[in-house]
């Protein structure tokens, strides 16, 4: 039940990440956002692990050091190639394309024997899929005018489906906010290209932004603190294709956190893939508990 719980704070602070996150991007530049939002986010989670536990002993690498560089690099192309194909192709194609992860987990968790997966669970799997693609509009999907920045989206899915064996290995060794400090302290690098390429500080006015922008900043900061860590807690207890089942809600718990702010409506076609979505995690949590699978051998160095 632990374990769930974790991944429901995960999902739910993953959702409010997003909803904020949206906003921020409406005031800021996304490069400037990144690396301020960041530096956030570091400052919090350091002062969280040098001042609990063992201090500053919780980011010794333990020999894990060229994996850190790994899942950093790694973060890094998957932000530049996410947030960059975000105006190169749609929304609706971004939302789908991106859930490949999952399918990109299963085949690398069973082409490297690190996990395994039940028959029974794959069909129900494929009608919590269509249950998102209906959720999300899938008839909206075209691949017209836009393939690189779809090819882009599905490269950032399978960088974040390889990713993942590289924490779960990590945090063999590592706790949960030590990773997610390393991982946030590497990846803004990758905003501050972004922000440096588009000429974004040359624009940027410090006493001339309201607070209520700042403010934006501080709270997706916040949010990314708390929420990676959560995430790696769940990662650490459940294997990488159970928690990337769980995550197929997001879409939904986003909508859900949007209905109070914008007063959006569900068409009935989207009412059936929310349906279909909870209904199959529902029984895949059932399934689950009555036979738990084998724990996943994660990579070796």
């Amino acid at each position: 039940m632990q374990t769930f719980i974790f991944a429901f704070l995960a999902i739910v602070s993953y959702a409010a990440s997003l909803l904020v996150l949206r906003a921020t991007l409406e005031v800021w530049p996304m490069g400037l956002a990144g690396v301020f939002s960041r530096v956030v986010s570091i400052s919090l989670l350091a002062a969280w692990v040098l001042g609990t536990g063992n201090g500053w002993r919780r980011l010794l690498p333990r020999g894990t050091g060229k994996w850190l560089m790994l899942m950093g690099l790694i973060s890094i192309t998957i932000n530049l190639l996410w947030f960059s194909a975000a105006s190169l192709t749609t929304a609706t194609n971004v939302a789908l394309l991106f859930r490949l992860d999952l399918v990109f987990v299963l085949l690398i968790g069973g082409m490297l024997g690190l996990e395994r997966i039940k028959p029974v669970i794959l069909p129900l799997l494929a009608v919590m899929l269509v249950g998102l693609g209906l959720f999300t509009e899938i008839q909206r999907f075209n691949w017209g005018g836009h393939l690189v920045g779809d090819a882009m989206v599905i490269f950032a899915a399978f960088g974040l489906a390889a990713n993942a064996f590289v924490i779960r290995y990590i945090m063999r060794k590592m706790d949960e906010e030590a990773v997610a400090l390393y991982n946030h302290s590497i990846s803004i690098f990758g905003f501050l290209v972004l922000a440096l390429a588009g000429g974004e500080f040359h624009e940027l006015q410090f006493y001339s932004r309201p607070l209520n922008d700042w403010l934006w900043i501080v709270f997706l900061g916040v949010l990314l603190a708390v929420g990676l860590p959560l995430y790696y807690a769940a990662l650490r207890r459940m294997e990488v294709w159970k928690l990337r089942t769980f995550l197929l809600t997001a879409p939904l718990m986003v909508a859900v956190l949007e209905l109070p702010l914008w007063g959006i409506h569900f068409s009935t076609q989207q009412y059936v893939g929310a349906a279909m979505i909870l209904g199959g995690l529902l029984l895949f949590v059932q399934l689950d508990s009555r036979s738990q699978s084998e724990p996943c051998e994660p990579i070796e160095p």
